[in-house]
């Protein structure tokens, strides 16, 4: 199991001085590109070689969000392969040790020229599987509400890439908070958050945002009518 010291900036807070919920899975971004160096399986290193690391599914508990200046621990480790598919695992730790934030999540190998699934188990090196008492299920599908109304659209720009030229995983979580205003989160915070990445956005791309404003709440990402991006946040009143 891969372990690290973050201590939260004031750059990566809001209003109240908590960890703003995206960036959590910046966070988790770290941790699993760090876990993975070792065996040359990291991300950076993949890119080398026309692989690239893709997530498909991942859930989020959040108890509590880290504050600013607290010193949290952000464990990680690999799941057991399932066919194409890599699980991977996440908990935080505050400094007394209690578990703040679980997370579950399953990744896919894709070729980066075609942007095809790698079928190949023997392409990377992997860490052996392994499993904690903090383990969350694995994510599921996420089931698209009929009745959403339309939040905004917005086109993709620079920005919003990361190194494998498609909008970064973090800028669809902040899509997906965006879809309510600074009222809104004076008095609420989410509690679970649920995502399924189903096709990339690229740059130049227009996406549609549309909400069923439910709580749960489903929030649906739409490029040329075709379904992107599925979220579902649960939010609890503060």
């Amino acid at each position: 199991m891969y372990q690290k010291e973050f201590i939260i900036s004031n750059n990566d807070v809001d209003y109240r001085f908590t960890l703003k919920p995206a960036n959590l899975y910046r966070l988790f971004q770290d941790v699993a590109l760090k876990a993975t160096e070792e065996v040359g399986s990291d991300s950076i290193s993949l890119s080398k070689r026309g692989i690239d690391w893709v997530i498909t599914r991942m859930d989020v508990e959040i108890t509590r969000l880290p504050n600013c200046n607290e010193k949290v621990t952000v464990c990680t480790y690999p799941g057991k392969d399932m066919a194409m598919l890599y699980p991977r695992f996440f908990y935080i730790l505050d400094e007394n040790k209690n578990v703040i934030v679980r997370a579950s999540s399953i990744w896919a190998l894709i070729d980066a020229k075609a942007r095809k699934v790698i079928v190949d188990k023997d392409v990377i090196s992997k860490l052996p599987p392994e499993t904690s008492p903090y383990e969350m299920p694995l994510p599921g599908k996420i089931a698209s509400e009929c009745d959403k109304q339309h939040i905004e659209t917005r086109k993709i720009h620079y920005s919003d890439l990361d190194f494998n030229c498609h909008m970064n995983n973090v800028r669809y979580v902040e899509l997906l908070m965006d879809t309510h205003d600074f009222e809104f989160y004076k008095t609420h915070r989410p509690s679970f958050i649920s995502l399924n990445y189903m096709k990339e956005i690229k740059e130049g791309e227009t996406v549609e945002v549309y909400s069923d404003r439910n709580n749960p709440e489903t929030i649906e990402v739409k490029v040329d009518g075709g379904t992107s991006f599925l979220g579902k946040v649960t939010f609890i009143q503060e």
